[in-house]
């Protein structure tokens, strides 16, 4: 589609030659190294492992009466998809998300209020809006399953944590952040060997506990002197849309835990997927303000940076929280992305700060995916994300060699 690229304070360079290329991955490199690294990862991540779309819904309509997505009661099913069509007529485009949201207001207004919601004259039972949501979240659930459980290659996951795991010890350890509802970074982890803190504690029972995100792991040393050592390979994980492993118990109110088992029909609107109506009894938006919390407490720290793959910017409260770090003078913002045609990522560019890169290019394979070139997880993670330990190793070899050839280091010399 596009050749390799980058802005840089809204300058077009062109990677065409070698000295370019080597200098954007010792640019790179800086920024792997800055005291707080933010990672933000989107959908555009998982598609060509096979993600769902969820940009449209008129798009994926068919779906909803197949199996194993349609509703068990047929009754649930009717008023479901009777409803989906009152408030997504053919030729309007609605993502998911949205969607969820505006049934997560009707079943609100008739919680606090008691009345029912009228759009266009018609009235939008809660009930109704119910069993559309369970129908939207089965769907969802059980695309996101499909994949996490798949066979797929997560060589291009691993090798983007493997390299920002390879910073100093001695930083704050590197923040995760997805708006992926599947597993696959989690399996990522695991193929890895990662330790990994994504605010739940407990073996049997894992409830969130987001003070988890303050601890650390350590070691005890060879001395006597009781000091420890700081594991290395250890980052933190956070689900800013929820996920499909999330969901709310009953009691204690308000409780997030995570559960591996399929939900029974009545429980799919438990399942945590951003946004999930929420009982008045429960705490304003949990967990999805406690994440979001911690998204912008990390990114507002002084010398942060946020790697951005695979998110198109369509979602205005992430958004707004970058627009808000970008006032601080040190905090830097790496975008990959597939090309500049995005009116979001287009105004990001227009700022022309020096703090913004955008890497784009890429070409799409036969199923219509991005697969390749500078703005794709693919290449990002293995051609132009530096590799810390390759990096220094060179560093440390061409060093032995100028000393070898320095006459005033050479053996014998007085």
């Amino acid at each position: 589609m596009g050749a390799d690229n980058y802005f840089l304070g809204g300058e077009l360079i062109t990677l065409d030659s070698e000295e370019r290329r080597a200098r954007l991955v010792q640019r790179l490199r800086q920024y792997l190294e800055l005291r707080n690294l933010n990672l933000l990862i989107g959908n555009g991540a998982s598609l060509p492992l096979g993600a769902p779309r969820i940009g449209d819904v008129r798009q994926i309509r068919g779906d909803f009466s197949n199996e194993p997505y349609r509703l068990k009661n047929a009754a649930s099913q009717e008023r479901a998809l009777k409803l989906l069509d009152k408030l997504v007529p053919e030729n309007t485009v609605l993502g998911v998300e949205p969607l969820l949201t505006a049934l997560a207001n009707v079943q609100a207004i008739d919680q606090l209020l008691g009345g029912s919601v009228s759009v266009a004259k018609n009235d939008l039972p809660a009930t109704d809006a119910k069993d559309l949501e369970r129908l939207l979240k089965k769907w969802l659930f059980q695309k996101c399953r499909a994949l996490s459980e798949a066979a797929v290659n997560l060589k291009y996951h691993e090798e983007l944590l493997r390299r920002i795991l390879l910073r100093s010890t001695t930083l704050p350890r590197a923040k995760v952040f997805t708006l992926n509802y599947d597993l696959l970074l989690e399996r990522a982890l695991d193929n890895l060997g990662v330790h990994y803190f994504d605010g739940f504690l407990g073996t049997i029972t894992r409830t969130m506990r987001t003070e988890s995100y303050h601890y650390d792991l350590y070691y005890p040393g060879e001395t006597t002197e009781g000091r420890v050592s700081r594991v290395d390979r250890v980052l933190h994980l956070y689900k800013l849309h929820g996920s499909i492993n999330w969901r709310r118990r009953a009691s204690p109110a308000g409780d997030v835990v995570i559960s591996h088992t399929e939900p029974a029909e009545a429980e799919y609107g438990d399942v945590m997927i951003y946004p999930s109506p929420l009982k008045v009894t429960e705490m304003n938006g949990y967990p999805y303000s406690e994440m979001f919390r911690h998204f912008s407490t990390h990114i507002h720290q002084p010398q942060s940076v946020l790697i951005v793959v695979g998110y198109a910017f369509q979602d205005n409260h992430v958004n707004r929280l970058i627009y808000q770090a970008l006032t601080i003078p040190s905090f830097v913002l790496i975008v990959v992305t597939p090309d500049v045609s995005n009116s979001e990522i287009a105004r990001l560019n227009d700022l022309k700060s020096k703090r913004v890169i955008i890497l784009t290019g890429a070409e799409k394979n036969a199923a219509g995916v991005y697969a390749k070139g500078a703005g794709t997880m693919q290449d990002f993670s293995t051609v132009w994300l530096p590799d810390i330990t390759e990096l220094n190793v060179e560093s440390s070899a061409r060093e032995e060699v100028k000393k070898m050839f320095d006459p005033t280091t050479a053996p014998g010399t007085l």
